[in-house]
């Protein structure tokens, strides 16, 4: 008899927690000291697929936790793979979010593709998870993407939306200075904003810069 929905939640974090747990808590950090064993692969096999939404979730994370960036942690999960890909598409946000980090440990040649359609989802951690892979690349053809994530124009729709844009700007304005491998006016006064400290002014010199050094926006 297959295992019910909480069983499946219960089976993967009663075996990630012996080696993750830290007041009752799995830490994400600690996960990567728990084997990869067959067991292990077939309960975050079974996470993935499972009707609720919490589950799939807790699939997703724990297949991250364990990524230590060696082929040896990441290929048992290939067969999971086209799972985590149609899980970019999910009705839950959350879900979309945790599968976009699960499907770059993989690298697949569509994970560009993946991560641009990310940049206009609805939900603003989506769009931050998607800045954070572009920054973790460095490649200097995402510059002109960085470049408009400056202008994120959801806001502007949802009032509730608001602060969730300031973070992405100021990822997107970090991510800008670490690919470009250049530095921005330290004099811009630091404002604190929403409860998130932007230098809410340095993107006029941002865009001059790009400007000089012949780099467009898209849009």
């Amino acid at each position: 008899m297959n295992p019910s929905r909480r069983d499946v939640y219960d089976l993967l974090t009663g075996k990630i927690a012996p080696f993750a747990s830290e007041d009752g808590a799995i830490v994400f950090d600690r996960i990567v000291h728990a084997p990869v064993d067959d067991e292990t692969v077939g309960l975050v096999a079974e996470a993935i697929i499972d009707g609720d939404p919490q589950t799939r979730r807790a699939g997703l994370f724990v297949f991250a936790g364990l990524q230590d960036e060696s082929t040896e942690r990441r290929e048992p999960f290939r067969p999971l793979l086209k799972t985590i890909r149609k899980l970019l598409l999910d009705d839950c946000a959350d879900v979309r979010c945790d599968a976009l980090m699960a499907y770059a440990f993989f690298d697949p040649d569509d994970l560009t593709g993946a991560v641009h359609e990310f940049l206009s989802d609805p939900a603003g951690r989506n769009r931050l998870q998607a800045v954070r892979i572009l920054d973790a690349e460095r490649n200097p053809r995402n510059l002109p993407t960085l470049l408009t994530l400056g202008l994120d124009p959801y806001h502007e729709e949802s009032p509730d939306d608001a602060r969730e844009w300031l973070v992405i700007r100021e990822a997107a304005r970090s991510a800008i200075e670490r690919t470009a491998e250049t530095s921005f006016p330290d004099l811009v006064e630091l404002e604190d904003i929403e409860g998130v400290p932007c230098h809410f002014h340095v993107w006029d010199p941002i865009w001059n810069w790009a400007v000089r050094t012949r780099i467009r926006g898209r849009g």
